[in-house]
């Protein structure tokens, strides 16, 4: 589908460089014939089909080795301005070539003040249907970058709307929110201090998992302070099955981050890795700063199986990582050794 598209824009590009080349023919031999001459001439046809020819392979070839893609994501005078530059370069090219025959038949009359003068008569004559070339050129390639600018923030509003709402409820998860209770209510009996202190703890957690969405970016502090909330209450359930070790960089400490992005991939790792194993295991969280970027690693016992594919929650990671960082950011999930994996976040540095 998509070759057949870039050959039906191959036609259509140069049906309209014909088309529009060869109305020099037809608007200068009305010119000549009507308003100039008072009669029609083939030695001016001829001359009219010849500058046609040459601005068609000229205006193809510039537009092929000095117009890139890349000149349509620049500001909108820059554009512009390489469009003035561009139609006096291309009509200068055409004027060089339609008078390149002088040299070989008659270079002194190239020198003659005459031929100067209309020399640059002619770059003014072709420089008209240049402009509008170029004109049309360039206002196709900036409605059609607008249009996928359009197209693509609102499909990165989409993924942003799926993932905060796939999130959602991930973190307001029923076996979680099961498990926890069923934990409390077992601690009520034992240690009423400790269930006070786990209810509060779930109705923190809670709280930000319902209202993360308000905020791009959070600091690193914040989001360390509801992981830590969050494993604490699956250690009541783990009870020692469950070791957690957290080491965050002091200078990480008001780095900012996406909400909730620690918080997924403990929860991936409670549910893929530590409920999997007898003994359970342990759950290793690290911050740090490589060059102008920040990394954050969490390591978790087990192991990923030969056909694992990362479910919505970490699909959504990954492309809400790409909507704020986009090219700059990365998310890497693998196994670490023997019976660990180990999931990496980099993303620069705020």
């Amino acid at each position: 589908m998509g070759t057949k598209n870039n050959f039906s824009k191959t036609k259509l590009y140069w049906l309209l460089q014909v088309v529009g080349w060869s109305s020099i023919v037809f608007i200068e031999t009305i010119n000549y014939t009507i308003f100039i001459h008072g009669s029609f001439e083939w030695t001016f046809f001829q001359q009219f089909i010849l500058y046609s020819l040459v601005g068609l392979f000229v205006s193809h070839g510039y537009k092929s080795v000095f117009i890139r893609e890349r000149v349509f994501s620049r500001s909108l005078s820059r554009i512009w301005f390489k469009a003035f530059l561009d139609t006096l370069v291309i009509a200068l090219m055409m004027a060089i070539l339609l008078y390149l025959p002088y040299v070989f038949i008659d270079f002194q009359a190239l020198l003659k003040q005459q031929t100067i003068i209309s020399f640059f008569g002619q770059v003014m004559n072709l420089g008209r249907y240049v402009l509008v070339w170029i004109i049309i050129y360039y206002l196709y390639h900036i409605l059609k970058r607008n249009s996928e600018i359009s197209e693509q923030k609102l499909m990165l509003e989409n993924v942003a709307k799926s993932a905060e709402l796939e999130l959602l409820k991930i973190q307001l998860n029923p076996h979680f929110l099961f498990n926890a209770l069923n934990s409390i209510k077992a601690l009520v009996l034992i240690d009423q201090e400790k269930s006070r202190d786990a209810i509060i703890k779930l109705s923190e957690l809670l709280r930000f998992s319902l209202n993360y969405e308000k905020a791009p970016l959070i600091s690193l502090n914040d989001e360390i302070n509801e992981v830590i909330k969050y494993l604490e209450l699956e250690q009541i359930r783990f009870g020692k099955r469950l070791e957690v070790e957290i080491l965050i960089q002091e200078e990480t400490l008001e780095q900012r981050i996406p909400p909730a992005m620690i918080l997924t991939l403990a929860e991936n790792a409670i549910k893929h890795g530590i409920t999997k194993l007898p003994d359970g295991g342990k759950i290793k969280i690290e911050s740090k700063i490589k060059g102008q970027k920040m990394w954050v690693e969490l390591i978790n016992s087990g192991q990923l199986e030969e056909n694992f594919s990362m479910g919505i929650g970490l699909s959504n990671l990954e492309k809400r990582l790409q909507n704020l960082f986009p090219d700059k950011s990365s998310f890497h999930l693998d196994n670490f050794g023997d019976s660990h994996v180990k999931a990496t976040l980099t993303y620069p540095m705020s």
